[in-house]
Protein backbone atom coordinates (compact mmCIF):
# COMPACT_ATOMS: atom_id res chain seq x y z
CA UNK A 1 0.00 0.00 0.00
CA UNK A 2 1.26 3.13 -1.33
CA UNK A 3 1.75 6.24 1.17
CA UNK A 4 -0.25 8.87 -0.08
CA UNK A 5 1.60 12.23 -1.31
CA UNK A 6 2.52 15.12 0.57
CA UNK A 7 0.92 18.11 -1.97
CA UNK A 8 3.40 20.44 0.23
CA UNK A 9 6.22 18.52 -1.11
CA UNK A 10 5.99 17.46 -4.52
CA UNK A 11 8.03 14.71 -5.61
CA UNK A 12 11.13 16.11 -7.37
CA UNK A 13 12.97 14.71 -10.81
CA UNK A 14 15.75 15.21 -12.57
CA UNK A 15 15.02 15.86 -16.28
CA UNK A 16 17.94 15.99 -19.03
CA UNK A 17 17.19 16.47 -22.67
CA UNK A 18 18.28 17.90 -25.74
CA UNK A 19 17.09 18.76 -29.18
CA UNK A 20 19.22 19.70 -32.53
CA UNK A 21 17.28 23.12 -33.56
CA UNK A 22 19.06 25.95 -35.49
CA UNK A 23 18.70 28.39 -32.94
CA UNK A 24 19.20 32.50 -33.39
CA UNK A 25 19.54 35.34 -30.69
CA UNK A 26 21.35 33.12 -28.21
CA UNK A 27 22.25 36.30 -25.96
CA UNK A 28 18.18 36.70 -25.31
CA UNK A 29 17.67 33.40 -25.28
CA UNK A 30 20.09 32.91 -22.38
CA UNK A 31 18.94 35.62 -20.85
CA UNK A 32 14.98 34.74 -21.23
CA UNK A 33 15.80 31.15 -20.26
CA UNK A 34 17.96 32.24 -17.02
CA UNK A 35 15.30 34.66 -15.64
CA UNK A 36 12.61 32.02 -16.36
CA UNK A 37 14.07 29.09 -14.09
CA UNK A 38 15.59 31.74 -11.44
CA UNK A 39 11.43 32.48 -11.21
CA UNK A 40 10.82 28.84 -11.04
CA UNK A 41 13.51 28.30 -8.37
CA UNK A 42 14.87 25.40 -10.76
CA UNK A 43 19.04 24.53 -10.53
CA UNK A 44 21.25 22.59 -12.94
CA UNK A 45 22.52 23.27 -15.99
CA UNK A 46 21.70 24.41 -19.76
CA UNK A 47 23.55 25.11 -22.92
CA UNK A 48 22.44 27.11 -25.78
CA UNK A 49 23.89 26.96 -29.01
CA UNK A 50 23.11 27.40 -32.76
CA UNK A 51 22.78 24.00 -33.03
CA UNK A 52 20.25 23.62 -30.18
CA UNK A 53 20.23 23.12 -26.44
CA UNK A 54 21.22 20.53 -24.06
CA UNK A 55 20.02 20.56 -20.78
CA UNK A 56 20.00 18.75 -16.86
CA UNK A 57 16.94 20.16 -14.44
CA UNK A 58 15.61 19.22 -10.85
CA UNK A 59 12.31 20.35 -10.13
CA UNK A 60 9.29 19.26 -9.12
CA UNK A 61 7.20 17.50 -12.23
CA UNK A 62 4.84 20.51 -12.59
CA UNK A 63 8.21 22.79 -13.31
CA UNK A 64 9.50 20.49 -15.75
CA UNK A 65 6.74 20.12 -17.75
CA UNK A 66 6.66 23.84 -17.98
CA UNK A 67 10.09 24.10 -18.54
CA UNK A 68 9.04 21.73 -21.71
CA UNK A 69 6.53 23.87 -22.59
CA UNK A 70 8.83 27.14 -22.54
CA UNK A 71 11.13 25.74 -25.06
CA UNK A 72 8.17 24.34 -27.29
CA UNK A 73 7.23 28.29 -27.10
CA UNK A 74 10.17 30.10 -27.27
CA UNK A 75 12.97 27.90 -28.92
CA UNK A 76 10.61 25.61 -30.88
CA UNK A 77 12.25 22.80 -29.67
CA UNK A 78 8.99 20.72 -29.26
CA UNK A 79 10.67 17.36 -29.47
CA UNK A 80 13.92 16.63 -27.34
CA UNK A 81 15.13 13.59 -26.23
CA UNK A 82 14.59 13.14 -22.59
CA UNK A 83 15.21 11.37 -19.76
CA UNK A 84 13.28 11.53 -16.54
CA UNK A 85 14.23 10.40 -12.87
CA UNK A 86 13.31 10.63 -9.70
CA UNK A 87 15.61 11.80 -7.13
CA UNK A 88 15.37 12.62 -3.52
CA UNK A 89 17.20 15.88 -3.56
CA UNK A 90 18.96 18.16 -6.41
CA UNK A 91 22.44 16.97 -7.41
CA UNK A 92 23.16 20.77 -8.83
CA UNK A 93 23.72 23.37 -5.74
CA UNK A 94 22.63 26.04 -8.96
CA UNK A 95 21.65 27.22 -11.73
CA UNK A 96 24.10 27.73 -15.09
CA UNK A 97 22.43 28.61 -18.52
CA UNK A 98 26.03 29.11 -20.92
CA UNK A 99 26.25 29.68 -24.58
CA UNK A 100 28.44 27.83 -26.32
CA UNK A 101 29.72 26.90 -29.63
CA UNK A 102 27.86 23.44 -29.63
CA UNK A 103 25.84 22.25 -27.44
CA UNK A 104 28.43 18.97 -27.08
CA UNK A 105 31.78 19.54 -28.37
CA UNK A 106 32.65 17.19 -31.42
CA UNK A 107 33.17 19.19 -35.43
CA UNK A 108 32.36 22.77 -35.71
CA UNK A 109 31.50 21.89 -39.25
CA UNK A 110 28.56 19.74 -39.05
CA UNK A 111 25.43 21.53 -40.15
CA UNK A 112 22.51 21.31 -38.05
CA UNK A 113 20.16 22.03 -40.35
CA UNK A 114 21.61 18.93 -42.17
CA UNK A 115 22.31 16.27 -39.60
CA UNK A 116 21.46 13.01 -40.61
CA UNK A 117 22.17 10.66 -37.69
CA UNK A 118 21.84 7.32 -37.54
CA UNK A 119 19.12 4.83 -36.90
CA UNK A 120 17.98 5.57 -33.25
CA UNK A 121 17.55 1.84 -31.49
CA UNK A 122 14.79 1.78 -28.59
CA UNK A 123 16.18 0.03 -25.53
CA UNK A 124 13.90 -2.77 -25.82
CA UNK A 125 15.55 -3.88 -29.07
CA UNK A 126 19.34 -2.99 -28.08
CA UNK A 127 19.93 -6.37 -27.15
CA UNK A 128 19.40 -8.31 -30.14
CA UNK A 129 21.02 -5.44 -32.15
CA UNK A 130 24.31 -5.40 -30.27
CA UNK A 131 23.90 -9.54 -30.07
CA UNK A 132 24.34 -9.53 -33.92
CA UNK A 133 28.11 -11.00 -34.90
CA UNK A 134 28.77 -8.27 -38.14
CA UNK A 135 28.17 -5.51 -35.71
CA UNK A 136 31.13 -2.76 -34.92
CA UNK A 137 30.13 -1.94 -31.05
CA UNK A 138 31.61 1.03 -30.04
CA UNK A 139 31.49 3.09 -26.41
CA UNK A 140 31.57 6.61 -27.75
CA UNK A 141 32.45 8.22 -23.93
CA UNK A 142 35.98 9.05 -22.81
CA UNK A 143 38.08 6.46 -20.68
CA UNK A 144 37.10 7.53 -17.44
CA UNK A 145 33.60 7.14 -17.48
CA UNK A 146 34.16 3.36 -19.50
CA UNK A 147 36.47 2.22 -16.77
CA UNK A 148 33.37 2.62 -14.22
CA UNK A 149 31.24 0.42 -16.37
CA UNK A 150 29.86 -0.14 -19.88
CA UNK A 151 28.48 -3.00 -21.87
CA UNK A 152 29.35 -6.45 -22.57
CA UNK A 153 31.93 -6.59 -25.10
CA UNK A 154 32.00 -2.86 -26.26
CA UNK A 155 34.84 -1.70 -27.37
CA UNK A 156 36.43 1.14 -25.99
CA UNK A 157 38.16 3.84 -27.57
CA UNK A 158 40.14 5.18 -24.28
CA UNK A 159 39.68 8.76 -25.59
CA UNK A 160 40.31 11.84 -23.41
CA UNK A 161 37.91 13.90 -24.64
CA UNK A 162 35.04 13.53 -27.44
CA UNK A 163 36.87 14.82 -30.09
CA UNK A 164 39.20 12.26 -30.04
CA UNK A 165 36.99 9.49 -31.53
CA UNK A 166 37.56 10.92 -34.84
CA UNK A 167 40.88 9.99 -35.50
CA UNK A 168 40.24 6.26 -33.34
CA UNK A 169 37.19 5.74 -35.46
CA UNK A 170 39.04 6.57 -39.09
CA UNK A 171 42.07 4.16 -37.75
CA UNK A 172 39.83 1.44 -35.97
CA UNK A 173 36.12 1.24 -37.39
CA UNK A 174 35.71 -1.27 -40.74
CA UNK A 175 33.33 1.24 -43.08
CA UNK A 176 31.70 -1.77 -44.82
CA UNK A 177 30.40 -3.28 -41.26
CA UNK A 178 27.57 -1.83 -39.14
CA UNK A 179 28.24 0.39 -36.15
CA UNK A 180 26.84 0.27 -33.15
CA UNK A 181 27.42 3.08 -30.57
CA UNK A 182 25.94 4.37 -26.98
CA UNK A 183 26.58 6.86 -24.66
CA UNK A 184 25.27 8.68 -21.68
CA UNK A 185 21.94 10.05 -22.82
CA UNK A 186 21.99 9.91 -26.50
CA UNK A 187 23.74 13.70 -27.69
CA UNK A 188 27.13 12.26 -28.63
CA UNK A 189 25.49 9.92 -30.42
CA UNK A 190 23.69 12.17 -32.63
CA UNK A 191 26.78 14.34 -33.53
CA UNK A 192 29.06 11.08 -33.99
CA UNK A 193 26.75 9.14 -36.07
CA UNK A 194 26.02 11.44 -38.53
CA UNK A 195 29.89 12.30 -38.43
CA UNK A 196 30.66 8.75 -39.56
CA UNK A 197 27.94 8.62 -42.04
CA UNK A 198 29.44 11.78 -44.01
CA UNK A 199 32.74 9.51 -43.94
CA UNK A 200 31.30 6.89 -45.58
CA UNK A 201 29.83 4.87 -43.09
CA UNK A 202 26.54 3.16 -44.26
CA UNK A 203 24.78 1.46 -41.43
CA UNK A 204 25.41 3.39 -38.37
CA UNK A 205 22.79 2.47 -34.96
CA UNK A 206 22.67 4.52 -31.76
CA UNK A 207 21.18 3.75 -28.80
CA UNK A 208 18.07 6.18 -28.03
CA UNK A 209 18.05 8.10 -24.99
CA UNK A 210 21.09 6.27 -24.34
CA UNK A 211 22.37 4.37 -21.37
CA UNK A 212 20.42 6.25 -19.29
CA UNK A 213 17.04 5.10 -20.85
CA UNK A 214 18.45 1.45 -21.16
CA UNK A 215 18.72 1.04 -17.16
CA UNK A 216 15.52 2.64 -17.07
CA UNK A 217 13.75 0.27 -19.70
CA UNK A 218 15.48 -2.96 -19.46
CA UNK A 219 15.12 -5.26 -16.48
CA UNK A 220 18.76 -5.98 -15.06
CA UNK A 221 18.09 -9.93 -15.25
CA UNK A 222 18.20 -9.04 -18.85
CA UNK A 223 20.65 -6.43 -19.18
CA UNK A 224 23.97 -6.66 -20.70
CA UNK A 225 25.49 -3.03 -18.93
CA UNK A 226 28.08 -4.08 -16.16
CA UNK A 227 29.18 -1.74 -13.52
CA UNK A 228 27.93 1.90 -12.74
CA UNK A 229 27.49 5.04 -15.22
CA UNK A 230 29.03 8.13 -14.74
CA UNK A 231 26.48 11.13 -15.23
CA UNK A 232 27.83 14.73 -15.47
CA UNK A 233 26.60 16.11 -11.70
CA UNK A 234 26.61 15.92 -8.07
CA UNK A 235 25.69 11.85 -8.30
CA UNK A 236 28.84 11.23 -10.17
CA UNK A 237 27.90 7.77 -10.48
CA UNK A 238 24.26 5.25 -10.95
CA UNK A 239 23.56 1.62 -10.40
CA UNK A 240 20.96 -0.38 -12.47
CA UNK A 241 18.74 1.13 -10.31
CA UNK A 242 19.51 4.82 -11.35
CA UNK A 243 20.97 5.45 -7.77
CA UNK A 244 23.87 7.12 -6.53
CA UNK A 245 26.36 4.68 -5.83
CA UNK A 246 28.02 7.06 -3.53
CA UNK A 247 31.30 8.10 -5.74
CA UNK A 248 32.64 10.89 -5.70
CA UNK A 249 35.19 13.53 -7.74
CA UNK A 250 38.87 13.89 -7.13
CA UNK A 251 39.59 17.59 -5.94
CA UNK A 252 42.41 17.76 -8.07
CA UNK A 253 42.18 15.76 -11.34
CA UNK A 254 38.30 16.38 -11.31
CA UNK A 255 38.02 12.38 -11.91
CA UNK A 256 35.62 10.25 -10.19
CA UNK A 257 37.18 8.08 -7.56
CA UNK A 258 37.31 4.54 -6.98
CA UNK A 259 35.90 4.97 -3.07
CA UNK A 260 34.14 8.02 -1.32
CA UNK A 261 37.58 9.99 -0.66
CA UNK A 262 37.86 13.24 -2.14
CA UNK A 263 41.12 12.20 -3.62
CA UNK A 264 41.85 9.18 -6.49
CA UNK A 265 44.80 7.31 -5.69
CA UNK A 266 47.06 8.67 -8.16
CA UNK A 267 46.55 12.04 -6.52
CA UNK A 268 46.55 11.15 -3.09
CA UNK A 269 50.06 10.09 -3.78
CA UNK A 270 51.11 12.79 -5.13
CA UNK A 271 50.54 14.93 -2.42
CA UNK A 272 51.81 12.80 -0.31
CA UNK A 273 55.08 12.64 -2.00
CA UNK A 274 54.99 16.66 -1.95
CA UNK A 275 52.85 18.54 0.71
CA UNK A 276 54.16 21.83 -0.34
CA UNK A 277 53.52 21.48 -4.70
CA UNK A 278 50.72 23.39 -6.23
CA UNK A 279 48.29 20.23 -6.64
CA UNK A 280 48.38 20.02 -2.40
CA UNK A 281 47.49 23.82 -2.12
CA UNK A 282 45.01 23.57 -4.62
CA UNK A 283 43.06 20.74 -2.64
CA UNK A 284 43.93 22.66 0.83
CA UNK A 285 41.84 25.72 -0.79
CA UNK A 286 38.74 23.48 -2.44
CA UNK A 287 38.58 21.58 1.02
CA UNK A 288 38.37 24.60 2.89
CA UNK A 289 35.53 26.12 0.00
CA UNK A 290 34.07 22.78 0.76
CA UNK A 291 33.85 23.35 4.86
CA UNK A 292 31.75 26.62 3.74
CA UNK A 293 29.80 25.00 0.83
CA UNK A 294 28.92 21.59 -0.29
CA UNK A 295 30.90 20.41 -3.26
CA UNK A 296 29.57 20.23 -6.74
CA UNK A 297 30.68 18.43 -9.54
CA UNK A 298 31.39 19.94 -13.17
CA UNK A 299 28.12 19.60 -14.29
CA UNK A 300 27.97 19.40 -18.36
CA UNK A 301 24.96 17.36 -19.38
CA UNK A 302 25.11 15.36 -21.98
Amino acid sequence: MHEPSDPSHPPRELLSGYEFQTLHGLALARARARVWLEQAGMKGTVLLASEGVNFSLFGSAKQLDAWLLWLDEHLDCASPVLNRQAVTESPFQRLKVRIRPEIVTFDRSSDTDSLAPGVAVLPQDWNALIEQQDIQFVDTRNAYEVRLGTFEHARNPATDSFTDFQAWALASLDRDRPVAMFCTGGVRCEKASDWLKREGFDQVYQLHGGILSYLETVPEVDSKWRGECFVFDDRVALNHDLKPTGRTICLACRMPTEDEHDLCPDCAVKIRRDANSGLAEKVRQLRLNQSRRPAEAEAMPE
